[in-house]
């Protein structure tokens, strides 16, 4: 019983690090398998919320790569907890940066770097009909 119950704790300690591990290495195609809608585009705010430790990013969108349309120049504004840049080894991202934004069914956000290189392989798979 005690072996079961150290493995679950382990599993919860580890829940966020394994998040982290995967935003920051998996490749294109486990983006498209993880969200329902994912974007591209160039952080124009960065502002903490003064009620949690939660900080509000905007997003101009350049670019949607899967589901609804948004105008290009359309804005998303995302929460992301404070807590994950530090634990995702994450720098949280500055105005001007072009940045993904993926959003999965839960509601849970990723918001990591974004480079021309990444837009190019999410651009293919995008033409591949998988969005």
């Amino acid at each position: 019983m005690r072996r079961l119950i150290a493995i679950a704790v382990f599993q919860l300690a580890s829940t966020g690090a394994y998040a982290c591990l995967w935003a920051t290495s998996t490749p294109p195609s486990g983006w498209y398998e993880w969200s329902a809608q994912l974007f591209g585009g160039d952080v124009t705010a960065v502002s903490k919320d003064e009620s949690r430790p939660v900080d509000v990013i905007t997003v101009k969108v350049v670019e949607t790569f899967k589901g609804p349309e948004t105008p290009h120049g359309g804005t998303l504004t995302v929460r992301v907890p404070s807590r994950n840049w530090a634990a995702c080894k994450l720098e949280r991202p500055a105005t001007g940066a072009r940045v993904l934004v993926a959003l999965n069914a839960n509601s849970e956000v990723l918001l990591v770097p974004l480079s021309e290189s990444y837009t190019e392989q999410l651009r293919k798979i995008r033409g591949q009909g998988k969005n």
